[in-house]
């Protein structure tokens, strides 16, 4: 029987176009962290009959006295606003320059995470809960895994209309809600500033879907001890509500593995997941499941041996050893890699 084949290595006009668009990335994403050193202003205050020099830091036009009108602070004023315009310029050429490159990226078919995702994703990331609260588990994880390697896998291992967020639930999912209804909100809130028209699912509570039948769903671990399944949530009321899983219990407890993919506009986007060995051995193991829809079961399977094959052939730094996996049960490690046929 015909090996498969389950990913295709990138070409060298590929190649290059990512590795200029990540640069390009890099450089305007600290370009705009300088930037936010210069937020605000500075202005002169009169008092007591003398000018002081404020550096503005709030919207109500409170700040910090740099001192009396002098030499000196004139100096401070006119470097603040000449460096100020000076990192506004940077700032727009390298997004000039990032648009450019985003446009070449799509030309050659390079960009992959769905929009929709890579928009999520990026709200989580500005929120602060990419990778402390939450990381991508599912499907998705793959566009992670063949980014770090040069590699495209194989479009029917991708396809899917869900992505799906383990919540460590030793962190709070709460944080402000500028746009809702409440003073505080969670994951439910956050996607809502993406599409409005994210609405929890009736019978599926840990679920929510937009206009277009693209569902977000939100898991977290078993409680242990199992009385701890009464303790108030770290969450925001009206969020939706996490499925307990056990076994993504080795999701939390291993490395978590970032990288940044490239979006069907272009751009890139960062995205936080498992260890690529944690996730294979994971669907290796829950293809084994009886309990499992058969199709589901097959298509982990697949991935499972996708994942174990690059890396092999991409990412061999990384062992399939018993002392860097620990995390998993002996039995569900030996049956994990029977699966994969190791």
């Amino acid at each position: 029987m015909e090996k498969m084949e389950f990913f295709s290595e990138i070409s060298p006009l590929q190649a290059k176009v990512e590795l200029d668009l990540m640069q390009t990335y890099q450089a305007y994403v600290q370009a705009l962290c300088r930037g936010k050193s210069y937020t605000g202003g500075m202005s002169w205050k009169k008092q007591n009959g003398a000018e002081y020099l404020i550096r503005l830091t709030g919207r109500d036009g409170r700040g910090k006295s740099l001192g009396r009108r002098s030499e000196q602070t004139e100096t401070l004023y006119g470097n603040f606003y000449a460096q100020k315009q000076t990192m506004v310029d940077r700032v727009a050429t390298l997004k000039n320059a990032l648009s450019d490159h985003a446009s070449m990226a799509r030309s050659i078919k390079l960009g992959r995470v769905p929009v929709i995702v890579a928009d999520v994703l990026r709200v989580a990331e500005d929120e602060g809960v990419l990778g402390k609260n939450l990381m991508v588990i599912g499907t998705h994880a793959l566009y992670a895994f063949e980014a770090s390697a040069g590699v495209r896998f194989d479009a029917n291992l991708m396809a899917t209309t869900d992505i799906d967020f383990l919540w460590d639930a030793r962190s709070k999912l709460v944080f402000a809600d500028p746009v809702g209804d409440f003073a505080v909100g969670g994951l439910l809130a956050l996607i809502k500033r993406v599409d409005a028209s994210f609405e929890p699912v009736a019978h599926t509570p840990y679920s929510a879907v937009n206009k277009n039948g693209f569902y977000v769903d939100l898991v977290k671990t078993s409680p242990n001890p199992p009385w701890k399944l009464n303790e108030p949530e770290k969450m925001a009321p009206h969020d939706l509500t996490p499925a307990w899983i056990d076994e993504v219990k080795w999701f939390v407890a291993s490395e978590k593995f970032t990288a940044y993919a490239i979006d069907q506009r272009g751009m890139p986007v960062k995205i936080v997941c498992p260890d690529p060995r944690v996730f294979a051995l994971y669907k290796a193991w829950l293809s084994q499941q009886d309990s499992r829809d058969p199709k589901k079961r097959q298509r982990d399977l697949l991935q499972s041996r996708a994942v174990a094959d690059l890396l092999v052939k991409h990412l061999s730094h990384l062992k399939f050893t018993d002392s860097e996996l620990r995390m998993f049960p002996a039995l569900a490690f030996k049956d994990a890699l029977s699966a994969l046929g190791r």
